[in-house]
């Protein structure tokens, strides 16, 4: 009769263990997969977060550019550019050269985290840059040219966004 009821009693324990350790291996297991999930977070934030500062740079590039064209054109149809409104404009198109060039940089800087799509990118805002400014400068080139520039630099930009969320766009023209 002792016989059984030690082997009772290890079968009362038995069944007691068997939820208690399972439970533990759980929450184990579930602190592991939590701290998992919250690394894997933080990446996916700092992703997030730089593909976001690279967006908006290229935003604020194309529309400094934008502006510039828009100050050119609006500069070649005045009777005399050089009198208080044309020299306003020309003051403010001389301004947007440092902003062109500091968001470039920002640009570049970003695309870093774009190694397949981010040299496209780098080229199409040097192609950008250059050709408004022979425009300027040399007052040769073509809005058309330029707005081409600008939609490749658009294009370019949109994968390099992609590939830094580590998205695989369906569809890619290239």
């Amino acid at each position: 009769m002792a016989e059984t009821s030690w082997l009772e009693i290890a079968k009362l324990v038995t069944g007691f263990a068997t939820p208690i350790v399972v439970g533990v291996v759980g929450i184990l297991l579930l602190r592991r997969i939590e701290g998992v999930k919250s690394q894997v977070g933080r990446q996916s934030d700092f992703n997030v977060q730089w593909a976001k500062e690279f967006f908006d740079s290229c935003q604020n590039f194309l529309r400094a550019l934008e502006r510039e064209m828009a100050i050119l054109a609006v500069l070649a149809g005045l009777p005399d550019p050089n009198d208080d409104y044309g020299t306003g404009l020309q003051k403010e198109a001389s301004q947007l050269h440092p902003t062109i060039s500091e968001l470039e940089l920002r640009i570049r800087r970003c695309v870093g985290f774009a190694p397949n799509e981010g040299p496209r990118v780098e080229k199409a805002a040097r192609a950008c840059i250059e050709l408004a400014g022979s425009l300027v400068t040399a007052r040769q080139g073509s809005f058309d040219r330029i707005i081409d520039s600008m939609n490749e630099f658009n294009s370019s930009a949109r994968r390099a966004h992609a590939e830094m969320l580590q998205i695989l766009a369906a569809k890619t023209n290239r």
